[in-house]
């Protein structure tokens, strides 16, 4: 362990306490400490933690199968796996931290950020200046004359920006706790904003698999509840199996080897008040026993890459870790099932001559807040659900507002999308839709829960037994009918 401990400090890194490193493992943490988007000062017992979490099914490798001769491969590259602590005020300014540094480190790409300074730089300042900042909203103010004054925070102070002609054009979008670049004129204590800077994603061409092979995406199934579609998810399995469908839609079958499943398995027990009677699987382990049962039928050459919602047996908070074995137990005796965080990593289909494609698994439980905050996303509704996914690209964040979702504040913010996926994999909103934003799909999951009473009162209008099939060849999608 000293050996271990004294090669990493070697390498110019701070060691915090406590933390043990076995020898065989060293290089492979240090190069996993040199790919980090953002590199840490110290070196924590949390970040091996992390490290290892994602060492631990790095690739998961299954024979060709008896059914069309393609060979499917899964590497895990962003998995959460909690660390039982209690949390402390310095977890929080640590989250917020790393946070900061991550949107930083993207926004110091652009051409306008290259001389970005400190907020605390512009008080030592005289006169008119240009400037350029990179800050964490903290305030949103909107004047009666409709104009906007946001507070814009980094780690050396806070300043008012005032949004100019320009700048005010995105006001609407803007979120507290979002990190955003600012360009504009300092002047006494405020800076004049002629233009804001998001994260965004970088323009890229778009990936093609070598061979013809598809991917499903499904989510919020709610086994369990008594408004669960069980003919519509068993019409689902059996043209997973090829036993229906036309014979085009038996040969797309036959080539469906990823099955993405973005949470909500299922109805859960006491998710709300009163939901003992809208179960007809009053027990939670019961209730993961049916849905495996599912599973259990899907071709053993399909690759079932699972993560938890909001309805899931686990902690609400965000990153969740991947189900619990022991409640989930038949779920993990699938040999052809990776069960992962949420949100979660992969890249799917890697071969020698092609590096595969990047897929992000989010459940979404985020979506609510930003539909109900931000006026543009509140006009489309719940219907366009790869327009809230579109936004959330921007800002390089699953979830960049505090009170959007429950948080657990890990030592690295686990909601920032610091890699760029080629698919963006989403559920909970229980609407089907599909996009593309820079060449990155935007899927939306559908669900297979009939219309609950709380819907009906917000009137949501879900799409059950709607199921996006991706032909990760010719990048094309097909929403497929289970109903």
């Amino acid at each position: 362990m000293d050996k271990s401990i004294s090669k990493i400090a070697e390498k110019g890194f701070l060691v915090s306490p406590g933390l043990e490193v076995e020898e065989d493992k060293v290089n492979s943490f240090l190069e996993f400490l040199k790919n980090l988007e953002t590199k840490p000062c110290i070196i924590s017992p949390d970040l091996y933690e992390t490290f290892l979490a994602q060492k631990k099914e790095i690739i998961v490798k299954r024979p060709k199968s008896n059914r069309s001769e393609i060979e499917t491969k899964i590497e895990i590259k962003k998995n959460y796996v909690q660390k039982r602590k209690e949390t402390a005020l310095n977890d929080w300014v640590n989250y917020y931290s790393d946070r900061y540094e991550r949107i930083k480190k993207i926004l110091l790409n652009r051409e306008e950020m290259r001389s970005v300074i400190s907020i605390k730089r512009i008080e030592s300042m005289t006169g008119r200046n240009e400037v350029a900042l990179i800050g964490l909203i903290s305030n949103i103010h909107k004047t009666f004359s409709g104009k906007y004054i946001i507070t814009l925070e980094d780690p050396s102070g806070t300043v008012s920006v005032y949004l100019k002609e320009g700048a005010e054009d995105v006001a609407g979008e803007l979120v507290c706790d979002e990190v955003i670049g600012v360009v504009g004129v300092s002047s006494k204590n405020y800076v004049y904003a002629s233009k804001i800077l998001f994260p965004e994603i970088p323009r890229r061409d778009p990936k093609k698999a070598e061979e013809e092979v598809y991917a499903a995406f499904i989510s919020d199934i709610h086994v369990g509840s008594n408004m669960f579609l069980t003919e519509s998810f068993g019409q689902f399995v059996k043209w997973m199996r090829g036993e229906t469908g036309s014979a085009e839609q038996k040969r797309i079958a036959d080539k469906t080897k990823y099955l993405f499943v973005s949470g909500d398995l299922v109805d859960g027990v006491g998710v709300y008040p009163g939901q003992e009677k809208e179960l007809i699987i009053k027990n939670i382990y019961d209730q993961y026993r049916e849905f495996a049962k599912y599973m259990h039928r899907i071709p053993k050459d399909v690759q079932i890459i699972m993560i938890p919602g909001n309805h899931d047996a686990l902690k609400l908070a965000e990153p969740q870790h991947p189900l619990f074995e022991d409640i989930a137990a038949p779920l993990y005796e699938l040999e052809n099932a990776t069960m992962l965080s949420n949100p979660a990593y992969v890249n799917i289909h890697k071969t020698k001559t092609f590096s595969g494609f990047n897929v992000l698994m989010y459940h979404g439980s985020s979506f609510d807040h930003f539909v109900a905050e931000v006026p543009k996303l509140r006009e489309k509704g719940y219907e366009r659900g790869d327009e809230i996914m579109k936004f959330l690209l921007k800002k390089r964040h699953l979830s960049p507002t505090h009170t959007a979702t429950r948080i657990d504040p890990t030592p690295q913010d686990f909601l920032a999308i610091d890699k760029i996926p080629d698919i963006f994999t989403t559920g909970h909103i229980h609407y089907t839709s599909v996009g593309r934003y820079r060449n990155i799909h935007t899927i939306n999951n559908g669900c297979f829960q009939d219309k609950t009473e709380f819907q009906l009162k917000v009137g949501h209008n879900p799409t059950p037994g709607h199921v996006p099939i991706l032909n990760l060849q010719n990048n094309k999608v097909k929403v497929m009918r289970f109903v």
